[in-house]
């Protein structure tokens, strides 16, 4: 109780400075996972759990703070400004050129849609051109930024891109992925949405769609609206849009998929420190006999990716075991629909947020991700879900 005063009347210090511009993190208990399906049905905007304290962070504004009242606050921070180091679409676009032009036999840029506000939605496709394997290759498709706000995982796509390329000559494991595979990236699916990140609102989740915005990674038809794991209400930050599969965004994520046919798909996101897989909807489960090697995987890879805090992994689950109901989410349409692993990944902890200091956390943070995509590569030959 004194946290939450203290925290109001820190803000009311504030005047108008803490208008809609000022975002708090506010961080508080909980004992069961179904206490955190109740703040997302409560209108909360949850922003990620702590495991390892059992924690949920909230983002509010001061409008918000009654609503946090009553839930035992244990800590609270003014989110910082974004740092200007992260990339908004343009300087995307023109460093996906400049690996283009730098790496021909590597780097193929291809625009898989057009967003609300005609971006192109880029995706780059990475493979050693002139190998002797013979098409079609096996592929990958990791993608970022399903979500406006979640910078950072703009930056693990970069990274991809980068090792990969400039480590071909000199990494035999590399230039066997390269020469093997096609591992196609799409660093930014969101790009309307986070060009109002940096003009408009910083804690933008959704697409711009009719100015109040879609929430991608809950508009994908398999499973759209089934079980309250999203809001049909426009201004919500979870809604699911007007109808299944209407998005800009998810259709060409969905177009791309559906052409290449990936034996794996990683999806990142934060923050959370976990990794998930399918299904989104309690109880709904995997098949056999795809479970077996699918949750084996699942932890395998949330094994590989070592906490921000440097000790203990990531822990692997549905999001209703670790989070709350998702419907409409993109892996259960990779699965439920294309046959495809696909999982996602919630990088960052809780102390860092969705736009941790970039000179702090960028790269120790791409870093500690490159055992989980490293490690999916390595399974592309191993036997997969039938």
């Amino acid at each position: 109780m004194k946290q939450w005063l203290f925290l109001a009347a820190s803000i009311a210090l504030m005047g108008n400075q803490a208008l809609a511009q000022k975002y708090f993190y506010v961080e508080v208990p909980f004992k069961a996972v179904s206490e955190v399906g109740e703040l997302r049905a409560r209108g909360l905007d949850i922003a990620g759990i702590n495991l390892e304290n059992n924690s949920v962070s909230l983002v509010v504004t001061e409008n918000d703070l009654r609503a946090t009242r009553d839930l035992g606050v244990l800590s609270f921070r003014e989110v910082d400004r974004l740092d200007e180091e992260y990339k908004n679409p343009i300087e995307l676009e023109a460093l996906l050129i400049d690996y283009e032009k730098n790496f021909p036999d590597l780097v193929r840029r291809e625009s898989i849609g057009k967003s609300h506000q005609g971006r192109d939605i880029w995706a780059v496709v990475l493979t050693q051109k002139h190998s002797k394997v013979q098409a079609p290759k096996k592929a990958m498709v990791v993608d970022a930024m399903h979500h406006a706000r979640e910078v950072m995982t703009t930056e693990v796509a970069i990274d991809i891109i980068d090792y990969l390329t400039k480590n071909y000559e000199t990494e035999p494991k590399v230039r066997n992925w390269m020469d093997t595979y096609e591992i196609w990236v799409v660093p930014m699916l969101n790009p309307d949405g986070n060009n109002k990140v940096w003009e408009e609102d910083t804690m933008w989740r959704k697409n711009t769609l009719g100015g109040y915005g879609v929430d991608v990674n809950r508009n994908y038809p398999y499973s759209w609206g089934k079980c309250n794991g999203s809001s049909g209400f426009q201004f919500s930050d979870t809604y699911r849009g007007p109808s299944e599969g209407s998005e800009p965004e998810t259709k060409a994520m969905m177009e791309l998929i559906s052409r290449v046919q990936p034996k794996f798909n990683l999806s990142f996101h934060s923050y959370s420190e976990i990794v998930i897989y399918p299904f989104g909807c309690e109880p709904q489960t995997v098949p056999e006999p795809d479970a077996q090697i699918y949750l084996k995987t699942a932890k395998e890879l949330a094994s590989k990716l070592v906490r921000d805090s440097g000790s203990g992994s990531y822990k692997a689950g549905t999001a209703y075991d670790l989070l709350y109901n998702v419907d409409g989410g993109s892996i259960d349409w990779m699965y439920g629909k294309e046959k495809v692993m696909s999982f996602v990944v919630e990088l960052n902890g809780s102390s860092q947020g969705f736009q941790p200091n970039y000179q702090k956390w960028r790269d120790s943070t791409v870093k500690r991700q490159r055992p989980g995509w490293m490690y999916l590569l390595d399974q592309m030959a191993a036997p997969g879900i039938k």
